[in-house]
């Protein structure tokens, strides 16, 4: 059944039961015809054949590795400009409204009828479809695409950066396609060239001092980060599992590393203060470190039946937490005018050789590995739906942030995008849409869903609409909040 404008009526369960198995492969919107024929006819053995095998252990990598992606590598400097009671606080908060957040985007997703398992690949955008309508699909598809493009193109210039900075300690240093009015040209820069001072203060990065918002590089980090990377994302989600756990192993173990050096190297509390200076973008960036809402649509599909939903994502959010606090906050108290990427101080030489080399492994194996994830991600919420066929969703998803980062590699350019890109569509994916999609099929329908978000409490549906309520009042404030805070 359809309204008079021709959208699919929101909860019409009926309807929605007869569209799921010809849907949950992405048949929507195809032009071939006899190809959308041929994938209902196999789409309810492919259901029912389909197990996920994703287990505890890659589900909680995942998740982590969705936490810890490049606004991680900001907090020390957040800390140090917003003190730290102000971004403790605002950590805290966040972590807990996007557990929540998550968990009710599970719930929700486990009410399509005959979905209470998981058996069909809903994606994030095909549930706005089948709960709310055609436009809640379009205005999610955008923010999401948005969303994870802004957190991709992050991750690849911090990683870049960080390569050209490993580069720099070779012979002849790092190389860069530097473009000016006149135009292309070819420079160097040798890690030598930094004096004393700024290797102590860690402002020893490449190409940096000399460069301006103006000056668009096209480095042999970013080249090299392209072809390790760039092939990666062009996998599934079950292919990049191995890699995401791997990557979860290493950031545990260079995390404690991390720590351990701070210690070493001596905390000064005068690095930070109680309660900061400029609070401009302190909401925007510690948005986007809660980012796992966007891996659990596809992530949902691709679990083993065994893994427990809610343990995997409370126990995901309480290690980012605590990943945070550490690494972000103690990095503040370590090193004085710290850069917005950690990893360019810490790798400046001022903590030692063993810092330094696990600096780089961090670059590699923590913000790399994000890269594919996010274009994987990317890719899967746009093919699900059937929006677009693999090839175009190949060249949204892992071209176009490839073929436009290294227009922001200086001037601070991520930071600016991270704070924008967090109020405008982290706010709309991460906090706002799942919420409030939660109440609209909350208001409308009594089914409770296979996901306990809160465990034994407000198992009443009246008492599930006031906390959300509240909860969606709450991601507003904060997000008009970090809105004032970039403005000024």
């Amino acid at each position: 059944m359809k309204n008079v404008s021709g959208e699919i009526t929101p909860l019409n369960f009926a309807h929605i039961g007869s569209i799921v198995s010809s849907t949950s492969n992405g048949d929507y919107g195809t032009c071939n015809d006899e190809e959308n024929g041929r994938k209902r006819r196999d789409s309810h053995d492919s259901l029912s054949n389909h197990k996920g095998t994703i287990g505890m252990l890659g589900s909680v990598s995942i998740a982590v590795n969705s936490l810890t992606g490049p606004a991680m590598l900001n907090l020390p400097s957040v800390f140090q400009r917003s003190g730290l009671i102000p971004t403790t606080l605002t950590i805290a908060f966040l972590c807990i409204l996007s557990t929540l957040c998550s968990l009710h985007m599970a719930n929700t997703i486990s009410k399509v009828p005959g979905n209470s398992h998981f058996h069909h690949e809903i994606e994030y955008s095909e549930a706005f479809r089948y709960f709310w309508g055609r436009r809640a699909f379009v205005v999610t598809q955008i923010s999401f695409f948005c969303c994870i493009t802004c957190l991709n193109i992050a991750s690849i210039v911090d990683t870049a950066q960080v390569v050209d900075q490993i580069l720099s300690r070779f012979r002849g240093g790092a190389v860069a396609f530097e473009w000016r009015q006149g135009g292309w040209e070819i420079i160097r820069w040798a890690a030598h060239n930094c004096s004393g001072e700024r290797i102590q203060n860690g402002k020893c990065i490449p190409f940096e001092a000399d460069h301006n918002n103006d000056t668009w590089l096209l480095t042999t980090g970013y080249l090299l980060s392209a072809l390790m990377f760039l092939p990666m994302s062009l996998k599934n989600l079950k292919e990049n599992t191995l890699f995401q756990i791997v990557g979860l192993v290493v950031l545990m173990v260079i995390s404690g590393q991390f720590v351990y050096s701070f210690f070493v190297h001596g905390i000064d509390f005068s690095n930070v203060s109680l309660w900061g200076t400029d609070w401009a973008d302190m909401f925007g960036v510690v948005l986007f470190n809660f980012a796992v809402v966007i891996a659990v649509p596809a992530w949902l599909y691709e679990r083993r039946p065994d893994v427990s939903v809610v343990s995997a994502i409370n126990n995901s959010s309480l290690i980012g937490f605590i990943l945070y606090m550490l690494v972000g906050g103690l990095g503040a108290l370590t090193m004085p005018d710290v850069t917005d990427n950690m990893l360019q101080s810490m790798m400046s030489g001022v903590f030692g050789k063993l810092t330094e080399v696990c600096s780089m492994v961090f670059a590699f194996f923590i913000i790399g590995l994000g890269i594919p994830l996010f274009s994987v991600l990317t890719r899967l919420n746009l093919t699900g739906s059937g929006l677009c066929n693999q090839f175009t969703a190949n060249i949204l998803a892992v071209y176009f942030p490839w073929g436009t980062a290294w227009l922001l590699y200086t001037g601070g350019k991520t930071t600016a995008l991270l704070g924008w890109g967090g109020i405008f569509f982290s706010s709309i994916i991460i906090f706002i849409a799942p919420l409030a999609l939660a109440l609209h099929v909350v208001k409308q329908s009594d089914i409770q869903g296979s996901v306990a978000v809160y465990g034994r409490y407000f198992q009443d549906h009246g008492k599930q609409k006031s906390v959300l309520i509240v909860l969606l009042f709450a991601s507003v404030i904060s997000i008009i909040l970090a809105a004032i805070g970039e403005v000024k």
